[in-house]
């Protein structure tokens, strides 16, 4: 007989096994036998499962021997199971399966062990066994089964003595109410008035102390608004120290920043009493052949042409110069007045055959004149020509003015407090006193007459700028510069006063 393409498995451990050809070959009839057997175990099981288990039943348990006792011997010869009958089909049966059927298709090896799958899904369906199992899967199963047998011989065994004592306790109690009620009834009468007056006491206790409890709560909120109270007036203690504290630190700041604020300011005073307000104003300097007053030019030549504007912007800062050295030392200068207007300034002087006065222009207006051609003199060459003469009187007078003792106005005490500014303003009298009294011997380094300086003239007579008089201005500006040092001290003191 030829195995199956695809072999049956033992469902445990998925070995391939050899069916015996009795289960191949079944009926029909013997098939629905196995399953009817199989179901009438099944529902007898349950049966017994629901219904209670009978004396009789449990005495015969009690009598099973362990599973330790029995000497079960594993037939490990063959590794399938033949399966025993209850009822023998019919030789009509027999010989009708045995037959080919009515269409003529015989029973093919394959349909065989489909059915016989079948009948073991249905068997396996219906267990907690997984079908078909080999020889050692199913010894392993049996000894599984005697394992779980055990374990519920154990567990009825607890049940039992569980049982037992139940049924003992029970006994117990009903002796118990049997013996309580054979007692007097004057005992039970005393015991109840005793529980009556014990409870009464107790309910006063209770009274007691419940009001006592009452009283407790009371003090218990009292003390806590008194503590919310304490905190409350703690932080408002806290808190008026914070602010007493910040605005002593605020205070202490603002004192400070005030001192670093009178100290900055006299250390200013100091620097701006040392400043000689009219050498910054005034800056004459020297750049190559030419002299400078506050950056401009004054002066010109062939190689190095200095337009109009430059210069006239430049001797209107010498006559605004000279003028407020006049103004402020009340300088006497005869028959001139100074008009100091920018690149425009202009000089008057005192004609006293005419007895008014005459106005130079301190500027040249860069227009075409006929004088230029015959060589006449301008009124730019008259301007400078007086103030030539101005420096002179300024000199004299400044050099023959009166002495000034105090060349500062007092500071009270109670504003100058550092002894640096005192020592500062103490020097600044020292030296404001030296340069007075080199004042009134003032010579300048280059000798004016009419309108030359140091043999130069200063009158163009309508040319152009040379170097010539270039080197006449640069004379010039240096008197003046003398001029402004000699004065400087008497110029700061009169500015105070």
């Amino acid at each position: 007989m030829s195995t199956p393409k695809q072999p049956i498995r033992c469902q445990n451990c998925q070995l391939p096994l050899q069916i015996d050809g009795s289960l191949l070959d079944l009926s029909l009839t013997q098939q629905n036998t196995l399953l009817d057997s199989l179901a009438n175990e099944t529902s007898i099981n349950d049966t017994h499962l629901i219904s209670p288990i009978p004396k009789d039943r449990l005495q015969n348990l009690q009598n099973v021997k362990p599973a330790s006792q029995l000497d079960l011997k594993p037939n490990n010869q063959e590794s399938y199971i033949f399966l025993k009958q209850s009822k023998l089909p019919t030789e009509s049966q027999d010989q009708e399966d045995l037959q080919p059927s009515s269409q003529g298709v015989s029973k093919t090896l394959s349909t065989q062990t489909s059915v016989l799958s079948n009948i073991f899904n249905i068997l396996s369906g219906r267990n907690k066994i997984d079908y078909p199992v080999c020889q050692d899967c199913c010894n392993l199963l049996i000894q599984d089964l005697k394992n779980q047998y055990d374990s519920a011989i154990k567990e009825r065994d607890t049940y039992m003595g569980f049982l037992k004592k139940l049924e003992a306790q029970k006994e117990q109690q009903q002796q118990n109410e049997g013996v309580l009620t054979d007692k007097d009834d004057s005992d039970s009468l005393i015991a109840v008035e005793d529980l009556q007056r014990e409870k009464s006491s107790l309910f006063q206790d209770l009274l007691k102390l419940e009001k006592e409890d009452e009283e407790l709560d009371e003090q218990i909120k009292d003390l806590e608004l008194k503590l919310e109270q304490k905190k409350n007036n703690e932080m408002e203690m806290i808190e008026r120290d914070n602010l007493t504290h910040l605005d002593h630190i605020n205070f202490l700041k603002e004192t400070q920043s005030l001192k670093n604020q009178y100290n900055r300011a006299l250390n200013d005073l100091d620097q701006l009493r040392k400043i000689n307000i009219y050498d910054e104003t005034f800056k004459i300097a020297h750049n190559g052949p030419f002299a400078t007053i506050n950056g401009l030019r004054i002066g010109g030549f062939d190689d190095l042409k200095v337009s109009w504007k430059e210069i006239n912007a430049g001797i209107g800062h010498v006559v605004l110069l000279l003028a407020t050295i006049v103004t402020q030392l009340n300088c006497s200068i005869n028959g001139y007045r100074l008009r100091p207007m920018g690149s425009f300034s202009k000089i008057l002087k005192y004609n006293t055959d005419s007895q008014d006065w005459i106005t130079f222009e301190a500027f040249h207006d860069e227009k075409f004149k006929i004088g230029k051609l015959l060589h006449k003199e301008t009124e730019l060459d008259r301007a400078l020509e007086s103030l030539l003469e101005i420096i002179q009187q300024m000199a004299i007078s400044i050099s023959t003015g009166p002495r000034r003792t105090s060349t500062h106005e007092e500071i009270p005490l109670n504003v100058v407090t550092s002894h640096q500014t005192r020592k500062s303003l103490t020097d600044n009298e020292n030296e404001n006193r030296d340069l007075v009294n080199s004042a009134n011997e003032i010579e300048l380094p280059y000798i004016m007459h009419k309108d030359k300086i140091n043999g130069i003239s200063v009158k163009l007579f309508g040319a152009d700028p040379n170097l010539e008089w270039t080197t006449a201005m640069k004379f010039l500006l240096t008197n003046v510069k003398w001029l402004l040092a000699y004065s400087s001290s008497q110029l700061i003191s009169s500015s105070r006063i």
